[in-house]
């Protein structure tokens, strides 16, 4: 099997991941409903400032583990494999207790400081939940690593999200409150932990690797890669929540529930990006200590245009037409179509960063605080001249400036830093295929008449029939156009008669 087949089967089954992982907007989509938009701010609020500071609990983990097994992997040494993945448990179980613990003791302080005693109960219940997510991810990436891309698609794709969306099914019709809510989503992290372990302990011992995490040595190479990578965290975290924390600071809890409805919509631009992250990391480490410099760029580049082709009609949907979707979670939610189109085109821009895992695959973390750093300080400018005129809009145009600046510095790093990079005309031919279906569909979507429903309809479906044939004709490789036209012919050959 050649390279890019191999590295486009472990994509493949990635994607199948995300697209398994579409019950997580039906997950968000009722708790809108049962807690209304003022409630789901609630939850969505207390969930982001313990989602920042449980990087505190990942500790650097998921990408020194990435690193070390992968390394561990191609020299065949699965002894080293499991001691860096018990190091890595016993770091998170124990940073997670400890951060749980502040969490829960501050929980009181933290809503007396917001204005919003009503923060309390969630902070303190959803204070644990990073523990399990954690855990899951240490023993996910570990698979990884090792080129195994199914476990993650049982695990993330179908146990996390299926198990939250029946435990929240069943706790929100039992008591339709903000409590009852994150007790099932605490049930549901940790029923994924259980499956994550499970699946783990078909590639390498569970047993061994427990007792690693309970007694065994420490892998001091990979705490000492680790530690820089705590601070560079708490900054990429602070990065990609100031936004939504300065916004519930200042402003109604609809609104906050209105920028969570869009943030959750056009996160899945960047989460696309989760199906070739796997691949790229694992490829990384190995191809910087052979000096294969034209090989990983070449690598990057042919997956950077792969995730273009689903980012760019994604960022059109978000951002050409998101009223539509907002309207989903209820009337009050379409507040936010113009916040869609800013963060649409931040996400985009985060998306097509791969040749950015380059810095902490390479051991050079601290250039990525620098762009997340430099990404915070803009933010901390433009959010209080912003959220008081714009409000979410305000804090939406911050969040997709925050991204592009960061990702940018980073890009620009890594080329510095290897000269690396996964700029190419392929990219630039689909960005322009993406800007043509947004003018046709937007055309069409003004035109049309009748309710929101049927112009959204009318807009989007014109637009998806304009990206695909111009992506046909202009934006694929010729070696990609023979392969769809051989399977288009296969196809064809096969169908009964």
């Amino acid at each position: 099997m050649s390279e890019s087949k191999r590295e486009a089967h472990g994509i493949g089954i990635n994607l199948l991941t995300l697209l398994a992982q579409a019950a997580l907007p039906a997950f968000h989509v009722q708790l809108a409903r049962f807690l209304h938009d003022s409630g789901y701010g609630v939850y969505t609020w207390s969930n982001t400032f313990v989602d920042m500071f449980s990087l505190l609990t990942l500790f650097g983990m998921d990408q020194a583990v990435a690193r070390h097994v992968a390394l561990a992997y191609a020299e065949k040494d699965d002894r080293g494999a499991v001691v860096a993945t018990g190091t890595a448990l016993r770091v998170v179980l124990l940073s997670g207790l400890l951060i749980s613990g502040a969490l829960f003791f501050a929980a009181p302080f933290v809503a007396a400081r917001q204005g919003k005693p009503e923060l309390i109960t969630p902070l303190r219940l959803l204070a644990v939940t990073p523990i399990f997510y954690h855990a899951t991810t240490i023993f996910l990436v570990a698979t990884q690593a090792r080129g195994v891309m199914t476990y993650n698609f049982w695990v993330r794709g179908l146990v996390q999200p299926l198990g939250l969306l029946a435990l929240t099914s069943l706790a929100l019709r039992r008591s339709p409150t903000v409590a009852a809510a994150c007790l099932a989503v605490g049930a549901g992290m940790a029923l994924t932990t259980v499956a994550a372990a499970y699946f783990y302990s078909r590639q390498l011992s569970l047993a061994d690797t427990l007792r690693a995490a309970a007694r065994g040595p420490v892998d001091r190479a990979l705490l000492h890669l680790a530690v820089p990578l705590v601070a560079v965290n708490l900054i990429w975290s602070l990065q990609g929540r100031i936004d939504a924390l300065l916004l519930g600071h200042y402003r109604s809890t609809a609104e906050m529930g209105a920028y969570a409805a869009c943030v959750l919509y056009v996160t899945s631009i960047s989460q696309l990006r989760g199906a070739f992250d796997p691949v790229v990391c694992a490829a990384i480490p190995a191809a910087l200590q052979k000096g294969d410099i034209a090989g990983l760029t070449a690598t990057i580049q042919r997956q950077t245009r792969w995730v273009a082709l689903g980012a760019v009609p994604l960022a059109v949907l978000f951002g050409g037409f998101g009223g539509g979707l907002l309207s989903v979670f209820g009337h009050g939610f379409e507040r936010g179509a113009y916040a869609m189109m800013a963060l649409s085109l931040g996400h985009l821009v985060n998306a097509l960063s791969l040749a950015a895992y380059v810095i902490p695959m390479s051991g050079n973390p601290r250039f990525g605080a620098i762009a997340a750093g430099l990404s915070v300080g803009l933010q901390a400018v433009l959010l209080p001249l912003l959220l008081p005129r714009l409000g979410l809009t305000g804090a939406a145009i911050s969040g997709a400036a925050g991204l592009v600046t960061a990702q940018t510095f980073q890009m620009v790093f890594a080329y510095r830093l290897t000269r690396v990079h996964g700029m190419s005309v392929g990219l630039a031919r689909i960005g322009l295929c993406g800007v043509g279906a947004l003018a046709v569909g937007r055309q069409v979507y003004g035109m049309v008449p009748g309710p929101l429903a049927a112009r959204f309809f009318g807009g989007v479906g014109v637009a998806g029939v304009v990206y695909l044939a111009l992506i046909v004709a202009f934006g694929l490789e010729p070696a990609e156009r023979e392969r769809l036209l051989q399977l288009a012919l296969r196809l064809v050959r096969r169908r009964p008669r």
